[in-house]
């Protein structure tokens, strides 16, 4: 199973500034067809915008970034050599 990284938006509320690199099994969660071509995409929480990752699956369902942090918190490819998460 092929694993990228990619750049989202670290919180919703990201402020034009927060971001963080996750490691995704690069599958859709739903269909487990493979995730669309990783592009810069422009994310807007209402008040700024963070150019960032983003795909369209060909698949049709989309992944949504609060999703895919708990994916990346769940799916194992995101903790660093001392135990804990990489990004928090």
């Amino acid at each position: 199973m092929e694993i990228k990284e990619v750049t989202i938006p670290a919180c919703a509320e990201h402020q034009g500034l927060y971001s963080i690199k996750v490691k995704l099994h690069w599958v859709c969660p739903v269909c487990k067809k493979e995730r669309g071509e990783i592009e810069t995409v422009r994310s807007y929480d209402g008040s700024q915008v963070l150019f960032c990752d983003g795909w369209k699956n060909p698949c049709g369902h989309v992944d949504y970034y609060c999703d895919v942090r708990k994916e990346a918190k769940e799916n194992g490819l995101n903790i660093n050599k001392d135990g804990g998460e990489t990004d928090k």
